[in-house]
């Protein structure tokens, strides 16, 4: 890439405003289109746990450590006003022997990879967090001192933000509509005020990366998943980092809320699901974060966030130059919290030099992807 290409990233959700800070802070002329505001989408309703301990296989637990690891160095650059919590979370197994079972397991393998935990009792974990009560679990309370909680949509706002004082121009709200290529080659982006010229195009617009590239003759092997999060009335205090319990997990906000999920909510609402006002099964959430928290009594839920999550078929990230396009790349994930600092970083190198980061290359979109399961 020479100094005088243009760069448009596609979506302002957490990736793509990395993107846009470590290309503009890299020097290049680089355009950000979102169609609402940075982070409005799936980062802002995302639970926003930055952490690697239980990502599976071994190069992808290896990819997700680089990402925790990652974000000491963005909190300096960013500043206090930019979404990150403290490090510091708990992991504790679900009930019965089967929750042990699989507590041992992880511990063994977190020994090998040589991941930084520590293994806690309950007394121990009342002083790491004095708000939470955890019965039933002896010497089996996980915590893992480098894992952190993050608020995507001020993350997201603060990346775009030092990216404009890099020199980076932001479109918003601005919705890309097609990309445009010539002779195999991308030159710009279609959108409702006309085109914006380009040599280069990352899209990172989660679950709408799909439609941008299928009319380019890749269609990217992309699930639609619902997520589910209650949030509470506040009550600073009660919560510092993060705990992740076999069946929920909860953290805290900045203005001293609690975000909770579980799965077995998330399967409760499809993506047309209102939540305008707090379904009554989303009680569920506030009952069992309240059988380990019991400062959690008496609150209430004062809003319910549904977030349509980008799924690859394989479950792993889809980073790379897209086949086929010279110039387009995409960088789609479910784990965008946890990777957006360093995928921002290798790819923003990668579009700039050509240099390809080798922690990169099992994850690019021209890799087999399991085929779809007819139903």
């Amino acid at each position: 890439m020479n100094a005088s290409s243009e760069v448009v990233v596609v979506g302002g959700g957490v990736v793509g405003a990395a993107l846009t800070y470590y290309l503009a802070k890299s020097g290049a002329r680089v355009t950000l289109m979102e169609r609402d505001s940075p982070g409005a989408g799936v980062s802002g309703a995302s639970f926003g746990y930055v952490n690697a301990a239980q990502k599976r296989p071994e190069h992808y637990h290896r990819l997700s450590r680089l990402g925790v690891e990652a974000y000491d160095a963005l909190e300096k650059e960013l500043g206090p006003d930019s979404g990150l919590g403290p490090r510091g979370g708990l992991l504790w197994p679900e009930p019965g022997s089967l929750g042990g079972q699989k507590m041992e397991a992880l511990v063994e393998e977190l020994r090998q990879w040589q991941y930084p935990f520590e293994l806690l009792t309950p007394d121990e974990a009342a002083q790491v967090e004095p708000g939470i009560r955890v019965a039933g679990v002896d010497n089996s309370i996980l915590y893992l001192p480098y894992e952190r909680w993050v608020e995507g949509n001020l993350l997201a706002a603060a990346l775009v933000s030092r990216a404009r004082d890099y020199g980076a121009k932001v479109m918003v709200p601005c919705s890309a509509l097609k990309i445009l290529h010539h002779s195999g080659a991308v030159d710009g982006v279609s959108m409702s005020e006309g085109s914006l010229p380009a040599d280069t195009v990352i899209v990172a617009a989660g679950t709408g990366s799909v439609g941008l590239l299928a009319p380019l003759g890749y269609h990217l092997p992309l699930e639609r998943v619902v997520g589910v999060l209650g949030i509470t009335s506040p009550l600073p205090c009660l919560l510092r980092g993060v705990a992740y319990p076999g069946a929920y997990h909860v953290r805290p906000t900045h203005e001293g809320r609690i975000v909770i999920g579980a799965q077995e909510v998330d399967r409760l609402a499809d993506e047309h699901t209102d939540v305008s006002t707090p379904p009554s099964w989303a009680g569920r959430l506030l009952q069992m974060a309240q059988l380990d928290m019991p400062g959690l009594e008496g609150l209430r839920l004062e809003e319910v966030w549904l977030g349509v999550r980008p799924m690859p078929a394989d479950r792993l990230p889809i980073i790379g130059r897209v086949p086929g396009i010279e110039g387009v790349y995409v960088a789609v994930m479910h784990s965008g919290i946890t990777l957006a600092s360093i995928v921002g970083q290798a790819l923003s190198t990668e579009v700039i030099t050509g240099e390809r980061a080798a922690f990169l290359e099992p994850y690019r979109p021209d890799r087999a992807f399991p085929a779809k399961t007819k139903t």
